[in-house]
């Protein structure tokens, strides 16, 4: 039944695969990816043109996800705009309510490395680049490029010398 309810959807400029799960069709899903919505009719996640997304990658929002055109997911990236319940006044932590902390927005070519894992309420620019392992705990504009545990700027592209540019080159 699901491999028809694809099958008919494809020929359509989007798949749709619950009305808030929008893939275009030009965009590769690879194996074994979660994508959980909250039990909120606002709950989107859309997926644009020329998206590779990896293996073992996991999607959750209760708010809105959305992932450029021509942008990449590497194997095992996890993006959520969830979080769990921690009040121990409430009872254990899995029978408590989530709750949506904010929309994911990453723009055109971003590219997420291994493991990548973006948290709530952030903002990606377009030509972001993400490297393997980060965590993502803060937006960062165009042309940015970013690492560690949380992620930090390492390279911004300057569009005059067309190249990647350290942090530490800026005040040169």
């Amino acid at each position: 039944m699901f491999g028809k309810l694809i099958s008919l959807y494809y020929k359509l400029k989007y798949r749709r695969l619950d009305k808030r799960v929008v893939i275009s069709k030009t965009a590769f899903i690879h194996h074994a990816g979660t994508f959980i919505l909250k039990d909120n009719k606002d709950a989107t996640i859309q997926i644009h043109d020329n998206v590779y997304v990896g293996r073992f990658c996991n999607i959750h929002t209760g708010s809105k996800v959305s992932i450029g055109a021509n942008s990449v997911l590497s194997d095992y990236v996890y993006l959520s705009t969830l979080s769990h319940g921690l009040d121990p006044l409430k009872g254990p932590i899995m029978q408590q309510s989530s709750f949506d902390k904010g929309s994911i927005i990453l723009g055109e070519n971003v590219f997420l490395g291994f493991g990548v894992k973006v948290m709530p309420n952030i903002k990606l620019g377009d030509w972001c680049i993400v490297g393997a392992g980060s965590v993502v705990t803060k937006s960062f504009p165009e042309y940015s490029m970013i690492a560690g545990n949380p992620a930090k700027l390492i390279k911004k592209y300057d569009l005059n010398l067309n190249k990647w540019i350290g942090i530490n080159e800026f005040n040169r």
